[in-house]
């Protein structure tokens, strides 16, 4: 999106009572825009190779990292997390590659299939009904709120989906294929734990004591470890194939002696970002902390103008390689004060933030420090400094 939703975010922030109330008007063109953003990843190096990655461990994860609660569910109901590389390939690149991953992992999965693929067919389906609306819902507000949301929304649909397919596609299919249409004998493996059940008995036993508490069970399984290793995962997650290291090389002190170095630096720090960070910059009025920002601004690939957001607090560009959130602090008597507006909300792993007299106490993920010198009428010193979870 490009300069008209700057100017939305900025009359959402000044009016607090339409932000609260929820009247905030939706063109047509923010929507049309905000599906143009949902694309076809691009197949470079770095993507295949995450995608190769996260796919290898969700068919190893599916394959062989599986075990039974026969004290809580059927014995023969497998727990089993190979949802969660496809969880995170689709937080990190989109609904897309978590679908890829699902139906890659199924696939692998074929030549050692023991249901001649009805089970792994029917995982695939299973698969995509958790991670698309997670990572779907994920795609479009990247914050812990729409994750939560995400996968509640995902645990839901895959659990609904679990009691159709196994009333309809799987007992009757497996009961064929192994018992021989014998029903009896499918009931007998549940009374260990099921006394009272029967054949009239069964599906109610099973859809609703078994099959719906477990898939409720595993996503939650699944889920909490995507909140504990997604942040922690993030960099890698999100690496374009450029050289680690060279991050390192940003920080200390870098004289400017005009506005085109400070460009350069800028570029220098911008072309390090994943998404998720917070730069704070600190110096005196007319110390270059907004020229330095344009300069990231166009390094991020963001074509409308930068301006100073000391008047509307917050100014949001989402038209480049991430998105920029620029804050100024100045006006604004402590953090508590943003928090009633939802600022907090615009930060998230797919955008940097930039704060100008910040009052923060703490961040989470990593914070890089700027502190700007006028040591001259066009010098300055950039002392680049980095801080984690500050």
């Amino acid at each position: 999106m490009g300069k008209k939703t700057k100017e939305t975010q900025q009359a959402n922030i000044l009016d607090s009572d339409d932000k609260k109330s929820g009247n905030a008007k939706v063109t047509k063109e923010d929507i049309k825009k905000m599906f143009e953003r949902f694309k076809n990843p691009r197949f470079s190096t770095a993507y295949i190779t995450k995608m190769a990655i996260l796919t290898a461990l969700s068919f190893i994860l599916y394959a062989f990292a599986k075990f039974n609660l026969p004290f809580m569910f059927p014995s023969f109901l497998e727990i089993q997390i190979s949802e969660l590389p496809a969880l995170l390939a689709g937080f990190s690149m989109g609904p897309i590659s978590a679908c890829v991953v699902i139906i890659l992992k199924c696939l692998f999965k074929f030549p050692l299939t023991s249901t001649a693929y009805v089970g792994e067919a029917t995982d695939i389906l299973l698969g995509i009904a958790f991670v698309l609306p997670a990572s779907l819902i994920y795609y479009f507000k990247k914050d812990r709120k729409h994750a939560f949301i995400g996968i509640c929304a995902g645990s839901l649909c895959l659990t609904a989906l679990s009691l159709l397919v196994n009333r309809f596609i799987s007992i009757p299919y497996f009961v064929q294929l192994y018992f021989n249409g014998d029903f009896s004998l499918i009931v007998n493996l549940l009374k260990p734990l099921y006394k009272n059940v029967t054949i009239d008995t069964f599906y109610v036993y099973y859809l609703f004591v078994g099959v719906l508490p477990f898939n409720l069970f595993r996503c939650i399984i699944v889920g909490g470890l995507t909140f504990v290793l997604y942040k922690r995962l993030s960099k890698i997650l999100h690496w374009d194939g450029s050289n680690m290291k060279k991050l390192s090389t940003v920080f200390g002190k870098h004289t400017v002696k005009n506005v085109e170095e400070t460009y350069a630096l800028a570029k220098k720090i911008a072309d390090t970002l994943q998404g998720g960070e917070v730069i704070l910059l600190s110096g005196d009025l007319g110390a270059g902390k907004t020229t330095f920002t344009k300069g990231l601004a166009k390094a991020l690939g963001i074509e409308d103008e930068v301006t100073s957001p000391t008047f509307t607090i917050l100014n949001v560009y989402e038209d480049g390689r991430l998105k920029l959130n620029h804050l100024d602090m100045y006006r604004v008597e402590s953090a508590d004060e943003l928090a009633e507006l939802g600022i907090e909300d615009c930060f998230d792993d797919d955008s940097v933030t930039v704060i100008e007299w910040n009052k923060f106490e703490h961040f989470d993920g990593e914070v890089i420090e700027i502190n700007i010198t006028p040591t001259g009428e066009n010098e300055r010193i950039f002392d680049v400094e980095k801080e984690e979870n500050k």
